[in-house]
């Protein structure tokens, strides 16, 4: 079990708060290629971007209120469970709209972590020492946008059996 004031409780706690952003940056350089594996038009590729994002902001209203009743950790497996699955469900996704659904899950569950983190730090620290904490997760936290297209980037290269999308590649 994670104790407070450790490094590694911070770490955990900033991994959990960077679930949305690394869902939805690893996502992107796959785009492309999702339109053309399913079939679908850049909007409707475009639009499972919009409803993970719609379903992220929806979803981080319940959280809070839930995990209250409920307790943080067991509403926060819960929510890692409904992430990934839906995360599975995604990835076998057969149309378009079985992504578009599979992505508001993911959303749902996602939005969970990044409530329940921060919770947990209000549950554990006081006024100057949580924002001291919280401060610490962003910094850390901070760091996911700018890997997580580059990861995205090298699952679509491995997936493509070699073959890469990206425009600088000099291959389509």
């Amino acid at each position: 079990m994670l104790r407070p004031d450790t490094i590694a409780l911070t770490a955990v706690l900033a991994l959990l708060v960077a679930f949305g952003p690394v869902a939805t940056d690893m996502y992107v350089p796959s785009m492309p290629e999702i339109g053309r594996l399913l079939d679908a038009s850049t909007a409707e590729v475009q639009l499972t971007l919009s409803s993970y994002l719609i379903g992220f902001a929806i979803g981080q209203s319940f959280y809070g209120p839930i995990s209250d009743r409920y307790g943080r950790k067991p509403v926060l497996l819960i929510a890692l469970l409904i992430f990934c699955g839906a995360s599975a469900a995604c990835a076998g996704a057969p149309s378009i709209e079985w992504l578009i659904v599979a992505r508001i899950l993911q959303a749902l569950g996602g939005s969970g972590t990044i409530v329940l983190a921060r919770a947990i730090v209000r549950d554990l620290y006081a006024a100057e020492r949580a924002g001291r904490e919280l401060s610490r997760m962003g910094a850390i936290m901070s760091i996911a946008p700018v890997l997580a297209p580059l990861l995205g980037s090298l699952v679509q290269v491995t997936s493509a059996g070699g073959q890469t999308f990206l425009p600088f590649s000099g291959s389509d």
